[in-house]
């Protein structure tokens, strides 16, 4: 029984030798396929090594801070320089020295107001960006805690003025017990050592109330 094989071959006939025209264009062939594959190698690296620099730019814009807007960068702390108050003394509390460029606003037997001479608020009793000195509360029974000084003999607490602009308050303790308040609504600028001589050219007067609440 005649193979498979043979019967194949028989069929196809002799092979046929490639001439030197068609082994020229399959070379020509093999060359541009090779070419055309290592042009897609690069391109693909090219195109990962992009993709990458833009993954990294995107990134590194996310993580940047933000840029504070001018109009809402800090304001600058400005020292605050101590000069001899010359005008008019009002009758609960009496004083001293005076933040240069401030006043006394409005005063009474229960408080004593200083404010910026340019600010916009020109009511005595509202304490907000301004000083206040009085003298603890008829309702307020508490000894103040905080920071221990001594403010010219005198016992002094040093604390935080809370719901103020970074304020502090300065009690003073006096002869006669009670303690005396001296509040400043935005303490920035302020040493410890500014507070102490401030409060220390502050007196009492005979006449001084306590305030309720």
């Amino acid at each position: 029984m005649m193979d498979l094989h043979d019967r194949l071959a028989r069929i196809a006939g002799p092979a046929a030798e490639p001439s030197a025209a068609e082994a020229d264009a399959d070379l020509a062939r093999g060359r541009r396929a090779l070419r055309r594959r290592r042009s897609v190698r690069a391109l693909g690296t090219s195109a990962f090594a992009v993709a990458v620099l833009a993954v990294a730019a995107t990134y590194g814009n996310q993580a940047a801070p933000a840029t504070t807007p001018p109009d809402k960068a800090p304001a600058q702390v400005v020292a605050t320089r101590l000069v001899a108050y010359e005008g008019k003394q009002p009758q609960g509390f009496t004083i001293d020295k005076v933040p240069a460029g401030w006043e006394i606003q409005g005063g009474g037997v229960g408080h004593l107001t200083i404010a910026p001479q340019n600010a916009a608020d020109k009511n005595p009793d509202a304490f907000v960006n301004k000083i206040a000195i009085m003298l603890q509360s008829k309702d307020d029974h508490s000894t103040p805690t905080g920071t221990q000084l001594d403010v010219g003999g005198k016992p002094g607490v040093l604390n935080v003025a809370q719901g103020s602009h970074g304020g502090k308050n300065l009690w003073v303790k006096q002869p006669d017990g009670l303690w005396m308040l001296v509040q400043i609504w935005d303490a920035h600028g302020w040493t410890q050592q500014d507070i102490v001589e401030f409060a220390d050219g502050i007196q009492v007067q005979p006449g001084a109330e306590r305030g309720v609440g």
